[in-house]
């Protein structure tokens, strides 16, 4: 018995490789989806049987017309609608009397136009799928599979201005159309060529990741790139994307919705530091999915994928025609997170025969070439630029090309000389319209042209990042709760815990906490101050108050008996200013000098699961902006990895003659954390620990808060 994932599979066969196409709304109106469609499959040279229908005509585009599809009589792989959306029902009904294998349905005003079209939607599926028809779209602009030249896809660059399909080995599929249609356009002027191009539509039938799924499997794609707003199982385009990584297809995505509107805020600094993309993000990352904030630049990287290896080394070489160009793209590196090579002593000896002895170094300026000690010589650009191909220190090279002669030849050197030492060799366009024919030379080479120097810098950056991804944090075992941390959430209110509280969950995972004693009075928090010692440090405890600073309820470096009685009298006159609040009392700790400070926390994703989020800590966490996110449990080695990757971190790490970090113990303590985020999961939406407090070896949490749900968030 065949299984729906084989149904799946054979149905998309039948739309990106059909035998046949049957089109349901033909039209000699090129200004119709009926007639374009016809129009630019014919344009191609599509090879399969074409069948336009059409009641009202014996012939259309020049091909004989059948009034229904019934009387075709042939059998037919795919139908594409194109009707009005009110007679699409009774069209999936006549493709499933004969026998259509895949329908794709362009019509729109289904679902996307509100209830009662997708009430219409629901009714053309139920029909599909009793007939086992597989179904692209509604509302779904086309696809194309270049190596069949089967282009049913209505891109303007098809339709008016390409001659041949760009071929490739980039799959694509996206749930825009235009996204696709600007993606193909793009392809042609960068050098950039497809082996399939699928615009979803609607998504009521066949989705993203049944094609996701198909091109990881499908021999003439390389590279795959998504561009998505959602997706029905994101556990399964993960689990997609660890195949595509397992045969070597790099996954690039689009994510639509990086700052969605209308986002709540809520109470920690972890859950308002962290939104629904950067769960998406975090997932995609640790799955090893480049993912990319434009379509268009995804495209360019994708096309680096199928024409370079990936540095060996992380040093960029800079070359240029200008020592001012030069001079900027060196500048630019630090924008990317890139690193500029360093020339080895043998790379400038061998460079001496070039370059005077101030400019056997990076960037290379071609203008220094020219009037240095080797001007003369015949093989002077060659000879000059090899020896920094070939230096070790050297992982990828970029030629900032500005107005010069020779730039033909510049290029093919260029790209030849990548080739040879097996190292990206990016020629980045920086002399505005006058490169056309630096480009086409490019695309004879099957390199890519990268129109800005801008875009070859992030496409760097993007390969940089592929070169320095080591495979996914390794699958933990969830121990199960101790006993004690059983009992302790079992008794647990519903919402926000209390600084006390929350300290007693961290202290029952093993974590340093500072400790404190409650005072209800200015006399007791005098009596608790003494015993501690001085200096200390009062923080308020009040019903309904959580950033305690923001409303003047922590006092610090409390040093005699005076100076506590006046910090509770002005934090418990703060608080009786706040609607809502229920003042009571104030925490009293011994004050706690930090050379740094880390906040550490969890969140809780319905869609993506809980994450351990890392960041510089303090009051002015999320101006900082510093943070590491990652799935949870994480391992030790992620944690210290992104401790690492902190902009803070030199902090921790011995700057200007501070006391270095336990970095072990860092990352056991967000290891930790990590752990009890994937125990307790829904249960415990988010947590933070802010600040940190680090004293070089000694690392104690100050402050900490969660929230508590016992039946979970969904």
């Amino acid at each position: 018995m065949t299984t729906y994932a084989e149904q799946t599979r054979a149905g998309i066969r039948a739309i990106l490789k059909p035998h046949s196409v049957a089109f349901i709304g033909a039209s000699d109106d090129t200004a119709k989806w009926g007639g374009v469609l016809l129009h630019v499959l014919r344009k191609f040279k599509y090879a399969g049987a074409i069948y336009p229908v059409n009641p009202k005509s014996e012939a259309i585009q020049g091909l004989r017309a059948w009034r229904s599809i019934g009387e075709v009589g042939q059998p037919i792989d795919l139908a594409v609608i194109s009707i009005g959306v009110d007679a699409v029902e009774q069209a999936m009904h006549d493709c499933a009397a004969a026998g259509v294998r895949a329908a794709m349905v362009v019509t729109s005003q289904f679902a996307e136009s509100g209830a009662d079209g997708a009430a219409k939607q629901e009714r053309v599926l139920a029909v599909a799928r009793q007939a086992g028809i597989a179904m692209i779209g509604p509302n779904c602009m086309g696809v194309l599979n270049a190596n069949e030249n089967m282009a049913l896809l209505n891109s303007t660059a098809l339709v008016e201005y390409f001659d041949d399909i760009p071929r490739g080995r980039i799959g694509v599929v996206s749930q825009s159309g235009a996204v696709v249609g600007a993606m193909i356009a793009r392809a042609g002027f960068v050098g950039a060529g497809f082996s399939s191009c699928v615009s979803l539509g609607n998504q009521a039938d066949l989705e993203i990741c049944d094609f996701f799924d198909y091109l990881v499997d499908d021999p003439a794609t390389g590279v795959i790139c998504l561009y998505m707003e959602s997706a029905r199982s994101v556990e399964r385009m993960l689990a997609i994307a660890r195949r595509a990584r397992a045969v070597g297809k790099p996954v690039l995505i689009t994510k639509a919705g990086r700052t969605p509107d209308g986002q709540k805020a809520v109470a920690s600094h972890t859950a308002s530091m962290a939104g629904a993309y950067d769960t998406f993000l975090a997932r995609c990352r640790n799955e090893g999915i480049l993912v990319q904030t434009d379509a268009l630049q995804m495209l360019l990287t994708a096309q680096a994928l199928q024409a370079f290896s990936l540095p060996p080394v992380p040093g960029i070489a800079i070359f240029s025609g200008s020592g001012g160009q030069g001079a900027l793209g060196s500048d630019a590196l630090s924008d990317y997170d890139l690193v500029p090579g360093e020339l080895s002593a043998a790379t400038r000896q061998a460079l001496s025969p070039f370059f005077t002895e101030s400019n056997q170094q990076l960037p290379y300026d071609l203008g220094a070439a020219a009037s240095g000690p080797g001007r003369n010589r015949p093989d002077l650009i060659e000879g000059s630029m090899e020896p920094i191909f070939a230096d070790p220190a050297v992982g990828a090279c970029v030629y900032l090309m500005t107005p010069q002669g020779g730039m033909d030849g510049i290029a093919k050197l260029f790209t030849e000389l990548g080739r040879e030492h097996g190292k990206p060799a990016l020629l980045a366009n920086c002399a505005s319209g006058i490169t056309e024919h630096v480009r086409q030379t490019l695309l004879g080479l099957g390199a890519p042209f990268f129109p800005s120097q801008h875009e070859a810098l992030l496409t760097l950056r993007d390969l940089e990042w592929l070169r320095k991804y080591d495979g996914p944090d390794p699958v933990q075992e969830i121990p199960a709760l101790s006993a004690q941390l059983q009992a302790f959430t079992r008794a647990l209110p519903e919402g926000m815990q209390d600084e006390d509280t929350s300290k007693g969950l961290l202290a029952l995972a093993g974590i340093d906490v500072a400790a404190g004693e409650l005072a209800v009075d200015a006399d007791a928090a005098v009596s608790i101050a003494g015993g501690l010692g001085y200096p200390v440090v009062l923080k308020i405890v009040a019903d309904g108050v959580t950033h305690k600073s923001d409303m003047g309820g922590v006092r610090l470096d409390l040093r005699d008996a005076d100076a506590v009685r006046a910090a509770f009298m002005r934090i418990q006159h703060a608080a009786s200013k706040l609607a809502g609040a229920r003042f009571r009392g104030c925490l009293v700790q011994p004050m706690v000098q930090a050379e740094s400070e880390l906040m550490i926390g969890t969140l809780y994703d319905p869609e993506f699961g809980p994450f351990l989020l890392l960041g510089a800590g303090g009051t002015l966490v999320e101006l900082m902006d510093d943070t590491q996110l990652l799935p949870a449990p994480a391992s030790l080695k992620a944690v210290e990895r992104a401790i690492r990757g902190l902009r803070c971190y030199p902090l921790m790490d011995g700057y200007r003659g501070r006391a270095r970090a336990d970095l072990d113990k860092l990352a056991r303590i967000g290891h930790r954390v990590a752990l009890l985020a994937a125990q307790l999961g829904a249960r415990m939406p988010e947590m933070d620990i802010n600040p940190l407090a680090i004293q070089g070896n000694r690392v104690v949490a100050l402050d900490a808060r969660f929230r508590w749900c016992s039946q979970g968030v969904g």
